[in-house]
């Protein structure tokens, strides 16, 4: 089977995706984990969104459906919990 140059490439680039994805879950639940950063902050939401969408780039060179299902649940779980967050709070009656 012949491949070529840049094919190799972007199997390379999107394998490394996988790794940096892996790397900011790693790091952003080791921050929650010794409070550096708070479960309830955008920063946290952003680092999995950000983590399961290069992880879900990894994926189209090595599909596995279990591991689409969940990182694709990751990101709009995530996506949901920023806009309820940006959306305005109701105010309470006096």
């Amino acid at each position: 089977m012949h491949t070529s140059l840049s094919t190799l490439d972007l199997d390379q680039f999107l394998q490394a995706c996988g790794v940096l994805g892996f790397f900011l879950y790693v790091g952003a639940f080791a921050a929650l984990q010794l409070q550096l950063i708070e479960g309830k902050s955008p920063l946290y939401t952003v680092a999995n969104i950000a983590a399961a969408s290069l992880v879900m780039l990894s994926l189209i060179v090595d599909f596995n459906l279990a591991s689409v299902l969940i990182q694709g649940c990751w990101i709009m779980i995530g996506v949901v919990g920023l806009m309820m967050r940006r959306a305005p709070k109701p105010a309470l009656a006096p």
